[in-house]
């Protein structure tokens, strides 16, 4: 069967599941999420060559206090100020050797894995209270870019984008999902979504540029590992951590957005 048949069937039932628990039930939403978040934490390990119990641990403990209301606003800053800490320390990293202190590695580990996943769970709560309208926006930008930028960049790609860290990106593929998930904000903004005209803006403008860059940043680490893939249970797509790896660098910028603006 075509790669491209193959791949849009996984990620139809893919986001067939998240959507599905989102407008059904936010617990059932929230512990899929989270299994599939322990999924691509394990897939990232294993690519480190690391095998640490706590990342699992610690976000099961934050989803399910966080859940449960124990959070407040300060504590979430926190862990918000953390983990775009981690971001900015993977893209420095991006473009340099491969880190080699293990405490560096051990903060990435948290700060940009369990962390930002955590922050995909926070996201439809950004105004206090439950709107999976929200993170359905912030989805659909994501996915939106992805497809046409893998359509398009596969097609017509022959600017490399970064050649020495992902071949496959270009930048015909980058400016055609940024066109298409702006194209696909304005939708949500004729349909009066509960978020402010400004905001769907800085979204629309940055959401393909930090799928971008969290795309960026797993083929580095691929690449450093050896491998093509993070690993081999979604057909089409490779592993968990290969489908979640721009939501996780969006995640917690996305949610910082919809709290300042």
């Amino acid at each position: 069967m075509n790669n491209i048949i193959i791949r849009s069937f996984t990620g139809i039932a893919y986001a067939s599941i998240i959507m599905v628990s989102l407008f059904y039930d936010v617990r059932l939403f929230s512990f899929i999420i989270f299994c599939f978040s322990c999924l691509a934490i394990f897939e990232f390990q294993k690519l480190l060559q690391l095998n640490y119990i706590t990342p699992y641990i610690l976000l099961g403990f934050m989803c399910f206090y966080f859940l449960r209301e124990k959070f407040n606003k300060n504590t979430i800053s926190i862990i918000l100020y953390v983990t775009l800490a981690s971001h900015f320390l993977m893209l420095k990293w991006l473009f340099q050797d491969a880190y080699k202190k293990k405490l560096i590695i051990i903060f990435l580990t948290y700060g940009y894995v369990v962390f930002s996943c955590f922050f995909i769970i926070v996201i439809p709560f950004s105004k206090g209270t439950f709107n999976p309208e929200i993170l359905l926006f912030v989805f659909v930008l994501n996915w939106t870019n992805n497809s046409f930028a893998y359509l398009f960049g596969k097609k017509f790609g022959k600017t490399k984008l970064l050649l020495r860290i992902s071949p496959n990106k270009s930048w015909e593929g980058f400016w055609s999902g940024f066109v298409f998930t702006c194209f696909a904000a304005l939708i949500f903004y004729t349909l009066k979504i509960d978020l402010k005209p400004i905001q769907i803006i800085i979204c629309s403008i940055l959401i393909p540029v930090l799928a971008t860059l969290g795309d960026l940043v797993q083929s580095k680490i691929k690449r450093d590992a050896g491998v093509k893939d993070s690993g081999n249970i979604l057909p089409g797509h490779g592993g968990f951590y290969d489908r979640m790896d721009s939501i996780i660098f969006i995640a917690p910028w996305s949610f910082y957005i919809l709290n300042q603006f």
